[in-house]
């Protein structure tokens, strides 16, 4: 028929933005299939699983990269046999459509077989970063947990950056924390662990690799300490975060582990973590292990603009807000004072460091309301401690998030303990999605609200606005509009 031709000319258009769509989605969860599936388990996921065609944006893409060029043509070559074979049986319009509606499935397969030379690919790249690092006598500094891993190693890179020199510090850029970013890293920056090497006051070496360890399931923290070589270890908690994906606590608990088995010297560990405490007390390790309790912490007080403590005979200042900094804090610092630095200079290091934008920080409105920036933390821990910041001000508590992810079936019952924290404090909440929106308006009940059109407006003194996690941009500017003509200027403290 001669509609057939246009028909399918469109339909062929539709399923390349469908298909350039999934290769995004996959990207953004780095080709897992653990992490695709999910996503499938939330409400979201499962509407896009059979959105066809009507996706945001023109034409939503990945970012190019060797491995989406490859996806590529795999997929090219997999749709033109399908067009080849197909058509012997069916008319074009309705091999077109087959193939559309069957999209999903051609990626993963060519996802899937693109990932056999990514797998050669990671194993030279591992070898030649081991090769660097093994005969280098620079100080590495391996860092992981369920959270608060970014703010220690911020906090540990600025004090040794302020005490040998900003040129002698290394550490991984925002949360490029996997295998493959780690070792790419190393071989980047292959200068850096090669000499000439001063000595410094540790006896050792003055040059240091702060490294920050991300993972997703057993046995990728352990792949990285292959190469890495850590002499000094620092474990900053558990909690559920990616339950789902590592299958349960006790695989959480073993994974982060690996890091404490692979370090040479020492291990500093979060000892208000009674899951560390306990995995400490039943394993055997090479290295010293060092708890650290918030309990040597005095006179912790977290103001809107920052958190004071007192710690080794020292007033301490972080310009940073929320109280549960200062346990990062005590975890950088201890490892400080083992490298080198005496509490008197740590304390004057403190107090210079920059703002971190990818966790809590304050915004303040002309009005005299306060915008709370929290965009990175996605964690059970880190939103309550952003709660319990956000209930220090005495205005109007507004809460704006959506669900956490990865939580498996903890995921209610850790959702049900951050809309009871926020029932506390009596804050106002906007919840932009439909998962466990049903339990926030049981708990919540008149102060539980879906609908973005109704955000706050006019915001005063004294008021404050949470913006947990990772929002849409035109939320926060809905907040500033709403709240002062003028544009909101950041806290010059913060």
């Amino acid at each position: 028929m001669t509609w057939q031709l246009p028909a399918s000319g469109i339909l062929i258009l539709l399923g390349l933005r469908s298909a350039s769509w999934w290769a995004m989605c996959w990207q953004l969860r780095e080709y897992r299939t653990d992490r695709i599936l999910a996503w499938f388990r939330t409400h979201d996921g499962r509407k896009n699983l059979w959105n066809f065609w009507f996706f945001r944006g023109i034409f939503p893409r990945p970012k190019i990269s060797a491995r989406t060029i490859l996806i590529a043509g795999i997929f090219g070559i997999l749709s033109i046999t399908f067009f080849v074979l197909v058509q012997n049986f069916v008319s074009i319009f309705w091999t077109t459509l087959i193939w559309n509606f069957t999209l999903w499935i051609f990626i993963f397969f060519t996802v899937k077989i693109s990932a056999i030379p990514v797998f050669f690919k990671k194993r030279k790249l591992f070898f030649a970063a081991e090769k660097i690092v093994e005969k280098s006598p620079v100080v590495r500094i391996g860092i992981t947990g369920s959270f608060g891993k970014s703010s220690t190693k911020t906090i540990l890179a600025h004090l040794l950056r302020e005490k040998f020199g900003a040129e002698n510090v290394l550490t991984n850029p925002g949360n490029e924390n996997n295998e493959i970013a780690i070792a790419r890293l190393v071989l980047k920056n292959k200068k850096f662990f090669s000499p000439p090497f001063l000595k410094g006051e540790r006896g050792g070496f003055q040059k240091f690799f702060v490294c920050e360890i991300g993972a997703y399931k057993k046995g990728e923290i352990q792949k990285v300490c292959e190469f890495l070589k850590p002499q000094l270890a620092i474990l900053t908690g558990l909690n559920a975060q990616h339950v789902e994906l590592f299958g349960s606590a006790e695989k959480i608990r073993a994974a982060k582990f690996e890091l404490a088995e692979a370090a040479t010297e020492k291990v500093f560990f979060n000892a208000d973590t009674p899951a560390l405490v306990e995995i400490f007390e039943d394993k055997k390790i090479a290295a010293a292990p060092i708890g650290l309790a918030r309990s040597v912490l005095k006179n912790v007080q977290a103001e809107t603009d920052r958190t004071n403590f007192e710690v080794f005979g020292e007033k301490f200042e972080l310009p940073w807000t929320g109280e549960f900094f200062a346990g990062n804090a005590l975890l950088a610092l201890e490892t400080a004072r083992e490298l080198g630095c005496n509490p008197s200079e740590l304390s004057k290091f403190l107090k210079k460091i920059p703002p971190l934008k990818r966790a809590l920080h304050a915004r303040k409105l002309e009005s005299g309301a306060t915008i709370l920036l929290d965009p990175y933390s996605a964690n059970p821990d880190g939103v309550r401690g952003a709660i319990a910041h956000l209930a220090k001000f005495s205005g109007r508590k507004i809460f704006v998030g959506i669900p956490l992810r990865e939580l498996g079936k903890n995921a209610e019952k850790e959702h049900e303990k951050i809309f009871e924290n926020l029932k506390k404090i009596g804050a106002e909440v906007w919840w932009l999605k439909s998962d466990f929106a049903k339990l926030g308006k049981e708990i919540l009940e008149k102060n539980f609200h879906t609908d973005q059109k109704l955000l706050p407006k006019n915001l005063k003194k004294n008021d404050a606005v949470l913006l947990e996690s990772r929002l849409p941009r035109e939320i926060e500017k809905k907040i500033t509009s709403c709240s002062s003509r003028k544009k909101a200027v950041e806290n010059p403290l913060i």
